[in-house]
């Protein structure tokens, strides 16, 4: 599975991507690359389209409620929010991403 996305974009970037018609947050953190389902935990609003932000290199933050999750593991760092996301490295092959 390979993600095309603009590769070039800058450290905080949030792009948006569709695999099998789920929509998926691709954010570019401190560390790298970094896939989650376009939903927060919470209350399922959009990383893409809501504002999402990414805070201290690693850090994604939902506009909606203000939850916090690590983005190199998905854990929570601040609620509302209690389950974790489901995060997927990826690694720059090119002009696409693609699963580490």
């Amino acid at each position: 599975m390979d993600i095309q996305v603009d590769t070039d974009a800058p450290v905080g970037a949030i792009l948006g991507a569709s695999i099998d018609g789920v929509p998926y947050a691709v954010v570019h953190h401190a560390e790298g690359w970094t896939m989650v389902e376009d939903r927060c935990t919470h209350a399922r609003c959009s990383f893409v389209h809501e504002g999402g932000e990414v805070a201290d290199g690693t850090v994604l933050v939902c506009a909606c409620h203000g939850s916090e999750f690590d983005l190199r593991d998905g854990s929570v760092l601040e609620g509302p929010a209690t389950d974790p996301l489901v995060v997927i490295p990826l690694v720059p092959d090119g002009d696409r991403l693609r699963p580490v």
